[in-house]
This record gives structure tokens, sequence and C-alpha cells, in this order.
């Protein structure tokens, strides 16, 4: 017999081989198993401090009626050591008028300790402890500013963070630490140490959403990854409406930081039986490690070690250390035509989703109506959204979903900010306009999720976890935008940031149109697959060699994590 060249692969199908086996391994320690239903379910408690944090200036924050009353209930007016008698006064929430017995009148200006507030019993909040009002009052949509600002960098340290040292360690870091953060919020004496402490528990707290992410969705089979997504997401809808209860219950802000802050102490087991990623010690040569970390799962879910699935896992991740794969970066997602289409649309579309979001949920409580009550109403329409998209997912077309959710936001946003509001409003008009604001509540966060799957979808392979990880970027911008937005309802109309909301709903829900259609379409693997460049020979030898490959690519595009990044 004649010599024949050795065939040596190429690193991309090593990653691809790799992938393939990982999924064999895990399908055989269980799909899913005990034990990775029981990891599964602390992972999600995770999300209750993250999201506690996200939306908690809803209540801190939140606008507060007041009056100015620079006398103090005073009715002795001194200037130049005379006393005047006050025998009127016009009281506004900035300066007040007063009348005096010489038939003088003065208007005087409110300053530190100058305003009466209107608050139910034992309600305090930043605005009233450090008079976030009239001249301050841009302090305190300020404060969620920078608390996002530290999302935002935490974003970008711990996705590197968590690929160089590793899920737990980072998962571990950033779920206590924020503990330390909180309480020391607790004794802030000033309005500086709080949003410094805050925006450093936002870096935190991203962190902590990324590594959890992370091992969640790579600890699961492709197909079960949808099931994944939406009971998180069950997850964070239970958190918004468990915050609405808590608020109500103690009322004083400091006390319910600590109450958001403590429970995180309960996961100290964490330490103990939190495992790594079998996926990440893999790619990272840890594979000591790894296979004693399969033998645990096989041996808690009463399975036979894999040892054939093992040994091939071990074989290819060997080899892959001795090559390199190509490098991408978020510059290449401008690079090709469609492909920066697609990119340059789904940037709007998460900016505008988390505008919409985080507007409307810090909006809410100053709606019409008991805020407390109204923002667990808000909560509770978010969570039968995020059980909406399961079943929507599953078998509703992805461009169609986005489009019909974008629109209605819109529609119902504008609405509710064209209707009558402010003082002149009759309770009728502020009841309707509520009402409709709530169900641009629902429609957002139903598009909210309903994005992540899409824009998993629409990238490739080679370039999906850059894309995600830029699109969170850019929600992260939204949650620094959103406050602001709302502060123009302080300058002009009430009803200007929920309009502002749904135009951007609007725009996002046309942009979606240009979109294509990815309902039971294979996953994109490489650039080339979205321009619509041809494959040559090989590269159709390759697509069709295995037929398990293209059943797990179907699987995978159903698969992907619904979960906010």
């Amino acid at each position: 017999m004649g010599s024949q060249e050795k065939y040596q692969p190429s690193s991309k199908d090593k990653v691809s081989g790799l992938s393939l086996k990982m999924d064999e391994l895990i399908g055989k320690l269980g799909s899913p198993g005990c034990y990775q239903v029981i990891i599964f379910i602390l992972l999600c408690l995770n999300y209750s401090p993250l999201v506690f944090n996200h939306v908690i200036m809803a209540f801190f924050g939140a606008r507060t009626p007041h009056s100015c009353d620079p006398l103090r209930g005073s009715n002795v007016y001194t200037h130049a050591d005379q006393n005047f008698t006050v025998v009127g006064r016009t009281t506004g929430q900035c300066r007040t008028t007063i009348f005096l017995d010489n038939s003088d009148n003065i208007t005087l200006t409110c300053g530190a300790g100058d305003w009466t507030y209107v608050t139910e019993d034992r309600e305090t909040n930043i605005v009233t402890e450090w008079d976030l009002v009239c001249d301050n009052s841009y302090l305190r949509p300020l404060a969620t500013t920078i608390y996002f600002c530290g999302v935002m960098v935490g974003g970008l340290l711990f996705g590197y963070l968590s690929d160089r040292f590793g899920r737990r360690p980072i998962m571990l870091v950033t779920l206590f630490v924020p503990v330390v953060l909180g309480i020391g919020i607790f004794f802030v004496p000033s309005y500086t140490w709080f949003v410094v402490l805050r925006f450093i528990e936002g870096v935190f707290l991203q962190g902590l959403q990324i590594s959890s992410y992370v091992l969640v969705a790579e600890m699961f089979l492709p197909a079960y990854r949808p099931i994944a997504g939406g009971v998180i997401e069950c997850f964070w809808g239970a958190s918004v409406m468990a915050l609405a209860v808590i608020a109500f219950l103690i009322r004083d802000w400091r006390y319910i930081q600590l109450a958001i802050c403590l429970p995180s102490l309960l996961a100290l087991f964490y330490i103990c039986i939190m495992p790594e990623s079998l996926r990440w010690m893999v790619m990272y040569g840890k594979l000591d490690a790894a296979e004693k970390l399969v033998e645990k799962v096989a041996k808690f879910n009463k399975k036979e070690f894999p040892t054939e699935s093992w040994m091939s896992v071990r074989a290819i991740a060997e080899g892959m250390q001795e090559t390199q794969t190509q490098e991408y970066t978020f510059l290449t997602l401008l690079k090709t035509p469609q492909l920066r289409k697609r990119s340059l649309i789904l940037f709007y579309q998460w900016l505008a989703v988390s505008v919409g979001y985080y507007g409307l949920t810090l909006q809410i409580t100053s709606l019409k109506g008991n805020k407390y009550i109204i923002f667990l109403i808000g909560a509770s329409v978010e969570m039968a959204a995020y059980l909406l998209d399961i079943i929507i997912m599953k078998f509703c077309k992805r461009r169609y979903s986005v489009v019909t959710f974008a629109f209605l936001a819109a529609v119902t946003c504008i609405v509710a900010g064209a209707l009558p509001s402010g003082k002149t409003a009759s309770d009728y008009h502020q009841n309707l306009s509520t009402g409709f604001a709530i169900v641009g509540r629902f429609a957002v966060a139903a598009l909210f999720s309903l994005y992540f799957l899409y824009t998993s979808e629409l990238y490739p392979t080679v370039i999906r976890n850059i894309g995600m990880g830029t699109c969170a970027f850019w929600t992260r911008l939204g949650g620094v935008i959103a406050p602001q937005i709302n502060t123009l309802g302080q300058y002009t109309s009430e009803s200007v940031p929920v309009i502002v909301f749904g135009v951007m709903m609007a725009i996002s829900g046309l942009l979606a149109i240009m979109l294509p259609e990815t309902h039971q379409q294979k996953l994109p693997d490489t650039i080339d697959d979205i321009e619509g460049r041809k494959m040559n020979g090989a590269q159709v030898s390759e697509m069709v060699h295995d037929k398990e490959l293209l059943k797990q690519g179907n699987q995978e595009k159903d698969g992907a994590a619904l979960t906010r990044l």
C-alpha cells in the first residue's frame, strides 16, 4: 500500500469536535441530572441580589411630595434684628412667599432642612434624607446613572476575569463583596459616599451576573437551554415582585438596604459545593480537575463514569493546546456588509429596550396610585411576559414576535403619555395612563427576553459571544441614559419620558423588519454563512459529514439563553 499523507485537523475542526464531544459527555452525566438541577437552582438565586440592586432606586429615589417651609413652622420672621409677625403665606415646592404684619411680602428660598415631606408611615428615602429636591433634584436620577456606569465597568472587567481565572472564583467574589458594600451603604453619612459605594457595588454585581449566566449556559445541553433561560427569567421576575413586598414592609431605606444585601450570607456554603465550569476547565487545560468533577457528578447522579467520552474529550483538549484559533474582536462585527447591518440594528435595539425597561421600572413608582401596589402589579405583568416568552420562542417566528411586542410597547407608551396628566388631570385619566404604562412594561419585558434569543441566532458561532457581549454594553448604556430621560419630565411635562420610550420602541420595531427570520433555521457558524458566500467542496463535505452536528446546531438555536447579560 502506498504511503498516505496523515490528515491534520484544523483549529476549527478541533473546536467543533470538542464541542460535540463535550455535549456527549455532559449528556452521559445526566440530561440533566439531579446534580445539575440543584446547582442550577442555586445559581438562579444569585439573581435576587442582582435584581434588587438594579431596580431598588425605584424606592430609594422615588419622587416625594414636598413643600417649602423656610420658617420651619414659625410665624415670626426675623430680619436685621427685628421680628415681624407672619400673617399669611403662599407655600410652594421650592420657594414660599410670606406676608408680614407691616404689609410687606417676601419670597424665601428653601435651603437644607427647610422642606416638609409627605410620606407614608415610617417611610424614608435618600430624597427626604439629603433633600434631593428643587436645585438638587438632578442628584436623584444621577445616583442611578452612576450605578449603571459601575455596571458597565463590571461588564468589561469581569468578562475578561471570568475567562482568565474561571467562573467559580469570580462568582464567589462578586456574590459576597456586595454584602460588605451593602452594609457600608447602610452607614453612609452623605450622598457622595452613597453613590461611590453604589458605583462599586454595580461593578461587582455585573460580575455576578456574567459568571452565574455563563455557569448555567455551560452546564446544559443546547436542547435544555430554553427551559433554563425561561426559569432564570422567572427568578428575575419573582425577585422584582419580592422587592415590592420588602419595600412595603420595611419602608426605611437604610433597613431595606440591609434586607437586600444580608441574605447573600446564607450562600456561604456555595464555597464548598459550587463547582467550576466543566467546559472552562477543559478549554483551559485543567484536565485533572475536570476529570475529578466528571467523577463527582457521575457518582452523585448514580451514573457510570463515561470513560470513552471523557478520554475523547481529553485527547482533543490536549491536542488543542498545540494550536491557536483565529482571534476576533468587536471590530469584526462591523467588517462585512450583512454583519455590519445586523450589528448596528441590534446595538440600537438593545439600547432602546434597556432604556424602556429601566425607564418604566424607575418611573412607575411616580405614577398615580400607591407606588408599592403599582410596582407589584408591574412586576407581576413582567413575570407573565417571561412565562409567555417560553411558549413564543418555541412556536413563533422571531422577527414577527419582536415587531409585535415593539409596536405594542410603542403604542401603549405613547398613549400613556398623550393622556392628560399632572394635577389638572382627572383620576380616570391618570389611572388609565398608569394602566397603559404597565402594559408597556409588559411588552418591553417580553421584548427584552426575545432579544437574547434572537441576537444569539443572528450572530455566527465564531463571534456569537463577542456579539452578545457588545450588545450587553449597549444594554448597560441604556441603564445609564434611562434615569436622565425620566428627568426630562421635571423640566417639560410628566408625559415626555414615556412618549420618548414609545418612540424608541417604534423605531426598534421598524428596524426589526430589516432583519432576517431565524426560527427553525440552522445557526450560522461562520461569517461567510451570513454574507451568502458559497462554500467550496471541502466545506460542504464538512457540513454534511455528521448528521448529529446539524441536529445539535438546530437544538442550539432554540437553546440560546434568555437571561440578561
